[in-house]
């Protein structure tokens, strides 16, 4: 292969060049080691003068131990590990056998060489051994005529296999591939070559020239790695360039030999020195972490992504894949130094900050029902900006009460702080139902009445949203349309002024205004434990489509009476109340007007003709209201009153007519 005269002129020329990148030793005390190859761990390489294959521990501290694994070889080349087996090759003949490729099971105890192909002996100088799929490529580099060249067997026949040669033409040191083209260092030659070996008769095509004893080949992405054993060093070229240019990764080296890559760092024998070195391609680079205290963390972000964490609080979950971080185990809050080591030994450290939770105590609001969904505000017991969570609350931190509903409800508060250490606290936020919800907690509106006739009284915004009808007294048949029921009632109160008022819905300052205006009314007088529905409307002009409700109800001076205000439907929104004075100028007698009762005398039902009655009132002689009846239609029922005189008060529009009925 190469004489030792040539080794030690390029040693001596080149002792005291600069190297380009550091060179770590993995292994000395080695005889001349040429093949070296990673697996897990383990590092094994040939020692050429010794005849035997030893294995450096890469998990203890560098330079490694190293131990015998095979011994009585003669002059032992590449080595490759493929599953459990470790293959080798040879400028020689396997002990006792006619072929220079074997392999041994590194599972066994005791292992015998096994004889891998039938037709690549002594004569050919093996080199270096290349798997790619069930391919396994052999090159040889005797240098004579048709005793050198590639070869290649498949891995998928039984064994031995008997090798074809697909190059003959140059002797061969070094392979690696990218995609199908096969590279090839041509160390006589002072070349790299590649070709085609997805075709039959592939035609070699030189890369790159004029390099110095290329041996060893090593791809990392698009760089090719080169061993140049004459020249002391390890260059690269960017093999997607037409003319690609050699640049020096590392120099001064004792002639480096064949190589090997783990995706970290790039492995070669130093033959003369007796020593396997390594040159760290990609240095692992782990962050600075947080952790929070008490919780426990799942370590990563390191790259590349294939080493191993340690230090206090480490643990592995049991998979050598993934990793933990326990704050108490390690010791609580402070600074702790983490390791991040690499399957080739290559290791880096950092710090993993343990970092104290957000303190977030009890905390608790009031509002009401009616409150329109509102932002929540921070709790005093904790720092601004977390998030709340619970019945009712919406995204953004907005509580609907009304969605809540009356009654106490539990929240919880989450913040997470600039370390990302979170930390939840629970408080409460009642709802209470308002004030006007029930006939006794009823909304005075006095204020909007006794104004001037025919002058409108506007109240302020109105909302029955989240209002029940707990406690509601029961509306006539007929007042509603469908007699809808009773389900979102808002109540109010005002007393009798002896003037007739219209009371309706409007829009007025109202937002979010029920929908259509669709509401309906029902007015009783009388005390809460008392109540005597007096009039009820459903529609101002149900014909138009005009949905609000509007009522006329004559007062009597002094009486007290309750209002209830619901929307059709269970419908729930704002409104304004509008109140008008429409107090008639006179009370005009029936007897004078074209406007007829009968039967009079009646036994209940009187048809009412000539009017389009817009409430009708019953009073006795004593002068008590004793039944009261909003837009009757044509008839009066006085079915349910004692027999006796009664005096009827009819309102149509501006004008009041009087009349008199005996009940028999």
């Amino acid at each position: 292969m190469r004489n030792s005269i040539t080794f030690l002129i390029a040693f001596c020329l080149l002792a005291f060049v600069a190297r380009a990148q550091t060179v770590e030793t993995v292994a000395t005390g080695l005889n001349f080691p040429l093949g070296q190859v990673l697996n897990g761990n383990s590092l094994y390489a040939s020692e050429y003068n010794s005849g035997k294959i030893s294995k450096a521990d890469l998990t203890q501290p560098l330079p490694a131990p190293v131990t015998t694994v095979l011994q009585g070889l003669t002059k032992p080349t590449g080595v490759l590990v493929i599953g459990d087996y470790l293959y080798f090759c040879m400028e020689g003949n396997l002990p006792g056998g006619a072929t220079a490729v074997g392999r041994i099971n590194l599972t066994s105890a005791n292992p015998t060489i096994e004889e891998v192909t039938t037709n690549v002996d002594a004569t050919y100088g093996a080199q270096v051994l290349l798997k790619n799929g069930d391919d396994l490529y052999i090159s040889a580099a005797n240098g004579n005529a048709g005793h050198q060249g590639i070869h290649k067997i498949n891995l998928a026949d039984p064994l031995p296999w008997t090798a074809v040669q697909i190059l003959s033409t140059e002797e061969v040191s070094g392979m690696n591939m990218i995609g199908n083209d096969l590279y090839f260092s041509y160390y006589g030659g002072s070349a790299v070559k590649k070709m085609d070996v997805s075709i039959s008769n592939p035609v070699p095509e030189t890369v790159i020239l004029g390099l110095a004893g290329p041996d060893g080949l090593t791809f990392n992405g698009n760089f090719l790695y080169i061993s140049e054993y004459d020249a002391g060093r390890v260059s690269r070229i960017d093999v997607t360039q037409p003319n690609p240019v050699a640049e020096t990764v590392a120099s001064g080296l004792s002639g480096p030999s064949l190589t090997s890559f783990d995706g970290t760092a790039f492995y070669f024998a130093e033959s003369i020195a007796g020593t396997i070195s390594r040159i760290v391609l990609n240095q692992p680079v782990l962050s600075p972490l947080n952790a929070c205290e008490h919780t426990t963390a799942t370590l990563g972000g390191a790259s590349p992504g294939s080493g191993v964490y340690s230090g206090a609080g480490v643990t592995d979950d049991g998979n050598g894949q993934t990793f933990t971080f326990d704050p108490d185990a390690a010791g609580g809050l402070g600074v702790y130094t983490l390791t991040y080591t690499l399957p080739s030994g290559v290791s880096t450290t950092s710090t993993i900050t343990v970092n104290s939770l957000p303190v977030i105590g009890v905390f608790g609001f009031l509002t009401a029902i009616n409150t329109p969904a509102t932002p929540i505000p921070d709790p005093e017991a904790g720092p601004a900006g977390g998030v709340y969570a619970g019945t009712g609350v919406l995204p953004g931190n907005i509580f609907d009460a009304a969605l809540a509903g009356v009654g106490v409800h539990l929240l919880t508060y989450t913040f997470t702080d600039g370390n990302g250490c979170s930390a939840t606290g629970t408080g409460t936020i009642q709802v209470l139902p308002p004030a006007n919800d029930d006939c006794a907690g009823a909304t005075d509106i006095n204020n909007l009445l006794g104004g001037p006739q025919n002058v409108s009284q506007v109240s302020p915004l109105q909302n029955n949203i989240g209002y029940n009808t707990a406690n509601d007294p029961a509306v006539t048949s007929g007042c509603f349309y469908q007699d809808d029921p009773l389900q979102h009632t808002i109540w109010y109160t005002f007393t009798g002024d002896g003037n007739t008022y219209r009371i309706r819905s409007v829009q007025g300052s109202a937002t979010n205004y029920i929908s259509n205006g669709d509401t309906q009314v029902a007015i009783f007088s009388g005390d809460c434990g008392n109540l005597t529905q007096v009039a009820c409307n459903d529609d101002e002009d149900g014909n138009t489509n005009i949905l609000n409700f509007s009522v006329n109800i004559p007062t009597q001076v002094g009486q007290s009476y309750r209002m209830l205000v619901d929307g059709y439907g269970g419908l729930q929104g704002e409104f304004c109340l509008e109140v008008t004075n429409v107090t008639p100028s006179a009370v005009t007698e029936i007897g004078l007007t074209n406007i007829r009762i009968s039967p009079n005398p009646t036994t209940g039902i009187v048809r009412l003709a000539n009017v389009e009655a817009e409430m009708v009132q019953v009073f006795d002689v004593a002068g008590r209201m004793v039944l009261a009846q909003s837009r009757p239609g044509r008839t009066l029922d006085l079915s349910n009153v004692p027999a006796g005189t009664y005096f009827l008060k009819i309102m149509e529009k501006e004008a009041l007519y009087s009349a008199r009925v005996v009940k028999e």
